[in-house]
This record gives structure tokens, sequence and C-alpha cells, in this order.
């Protein structure tokens, strides 16, 4: 029973307590009311009657309340589901599956419970790498001045002069070594535009020894290499 139903009891109990009262007069007695009057009043069983009487008519919480069972439905499973907890395992249907078959005859609110409660038995996320460790994603590749460039293309959504959208394409080149970019944009990423934009790049910042992509699909349609040989003068900003 919670708070707010021993309350809505209590509130029966006193009224019915307080009409009795009233009609007993001068003559009323708690420790010597009639049981059975008050029963009919409250709809309580005369079992229950004398045990509030032996309380002084006090609606108390049950001397188990707040405690937990020793043995419950999902007893017997700990160690299974902990082995799971421990692996990263935190699905309560994945866990749930795992355990019906052993015997388990609870329901998957139960798992969803022990797992909440139990959740100091979940490993962090990067203890569960089973990779070696990696280095620094955010550093930039480097290499000797005028080793090697890396070009890609980007897409952008403008709008005109118009209100019109469109998307153009953005092709970006940069240097390995000194982080130097050149960046023009073309109305689509055809392969003229990658040569034109190449050009331009070279013209800006040198040539290098090799130009890197990313298997863009205009730089591969005629079996175009990754890498551009040296052919001009070395980069002007590396």
């Amino acid at each position: 029973m919670n708070d707010n139903e021993r309350n809505g009891l209590q509130e029966i109990i006193d009224k019915a307590i307080e009409d009795i009262a009233r009609e007993a007069g001068d003559s009323f007695e708690l420790d010597h009311m009639n049981l059975a009057e008050f029963s009919r009043r409250t709809g309580l069983s005369r079992s229950k009657a004398r045990t509030l009487k032996a309380k002084g008519f006090v609606v108390t919480p049950h001397g188990r309340c707040g405690m937990k069972a020793d043995v419950t439905v999902i007893s017997g499973f700990e160690g299974v589901v902990n082995a799971l907890l421990a692996d990263g395992v935190t699905n309560s249907e994945v866990i749930f599956e795992r355990i019906v078959p052993l015997g388990y005859k609870g329901g998957k609110t139960t798992v969803k419970n022990y797992i909440s409660a139990h959740a100091g038995l979940v490993p962090a996320k990067r203890k569960l790498a089973k990779a070696d460790p990696q280095g620094s994603r955010g550093r930039r590749f480097e290499t000797r001045p005028g080793e090697a460039y890396q070009m890609d293309w980007g897409f952008v959504d403008v709008e005109d002069w118009a209100g019109g959208a469109f998307r153009i394409a953005c092709f970006a080149m940069i240097c390995h070594h000194c982080g130097t970019c050149y960046v023009e944009f073309f109305p689509n990423a055809r392969q003229e535009n990658l040569f034109i934009g190449m050009v331009h790049a070279f013209m800006v910042m040198g040539v290098p020894e090799y130009v890197l992509t990313d298997n863009l699909e205009c730089a591969a349609a005629h079996s175009m290499l990754s890498q551009t040989r040296r052919t001009a003068t070395p980069p002007k900003n590396s």
C-alpha cells in the first residue's frame, strides 16, 4: 500500500469513528467501540478492525514495506546475466532470450530492472575495443615539402539572385606538408572540371610528386592514376 492509499484509508477510518462517536454521544469510548459497526461502515474485515484497534486506529506502513525478497524470479540466473553485462550486452531483449531457455519464468520488465540496478557491471565503452589503440584521428598526415597533395570534391547548396536553389561542386587540393589549400567551385564534378581545378591549383601551389585521391569516379573513369608525377616547378608554398 502506497502513501496515497494509506491516506485514503485513514480518512475513511476517521470518518467512521467520528460518525459512531457522534451517534453514541458522551458514552462513546474508543477502546470499547463496536468493531462490528466499525467494519460495516468502513468495509474492513473484523480481523483488520482488531489490528487497527491495537494500533489506535492509525494506518501504518506494513512491517516489510520497502524490503526486497531474498529470492526473486530472476534468482539463479544472475550469473548468466552478469556475464552478459560484463561483455557489454545491455539489450534486455537479448538477455531475456538467453535466459528463457535456461528456465527463466519472469517477464522482460524484471530483466530491464535488473540491468538498470546492475549498470555498474557494464564496462566503459573504451574498454570494450578489441583493436589496438589508434593514434589521434585529428592529426594531419604530413610529408616532405613538395612530395604530395591530396584532392577531393565536395558539394554545397547555393541560392542564385532570383532565389532559386541548386547544388555546385567544390574542388579542393591541400598540401600534406604545410597545409596550404586551394579551393575552386564548378557547376559539376565532371572530369574536365577536375583537370581545370588541378591545373589552377598547380599554378598557385606548384606541382608535387604525387597527388592522392579517394578513388574519385571522375579520376578513375579513364584509368587516371591517383598520383601525378612532377612535371613543373616545385611548390611555391611548401
